[in-house]
């Protein structure tokens, strides 16, 4: 390994208070992560977005966008930072390459300024063991600038079986 990268490695385990094997077990744990995730895997991920609500017709293309997932469509939050910024963090699960391609479509969107998207495998036992609630709310306890109501799914496990009396 150059000097310079080691050095740079270094401060990283300064950083994390950490030691060098853990820091290396660590990028190789996310490296398998990564590799798992192939086109078309079965995988859960995030897409946190933070846009300027203020552009014309952006919640209405983000929300049309999320409704062309459909189920995939696991969870979402919506955030209000300041007066012209909103944080959106989506949670999709599916095909590894249709979320990462839902991704790309909404930060090539006009107006959503940063964007960022983690994808992990999943095991297909576990997407089957979710059920998803959905309720609508309005923003009354913010500024109001969305002409309609939306759903935010809530994953939720399913509570553990009752045992049967003998």
């Amino acid at each position: 390994m150059e000097a310079s990268l080691l050095k740079a490695f270094d401060a990283l385990v300064k950083r994390r208070s950490s030691t060098r094997s853990e820091v290396l077990r660590d990028l190789a744990r996310a490296e398998v992560t990564r590799a798992d995730v192939a086109s078309g895997s079965d995988a859960v991920a995030t897409v946190t977005l933070v846009y300027d609500h203020h552009v014309r017709d952006l919640t209405e293309r983000l929300i049309e966008l999320q409704h062309s997932l459909g189920s995939k469509i696991r969870s979402s939050m919506h955030v209000h930072l300041d007066a012209a910024h909103c944080l959106e963090v989506i949670i999709l699960q599916g095909p590894a390459d249709e979320l990462r391609d839902f991704a790309e479509r909404v930060f090539a969107t006009r107006g959503v300024k940063h964007g960022g998207i983690e994808v992990i495998a999943a095991a297909k036992s576990a997407r089957d063991a979710l059920h998803v609630h959905l309720h609508s709310h309005d923003h009354e306890h913010g500024h109001h600038h969305h002409d309609h109501d939306h759903d935010h799914g809530h994953v939720h496990e399913p509570p553990p079986a009752k045992k049967k009396r003998a």
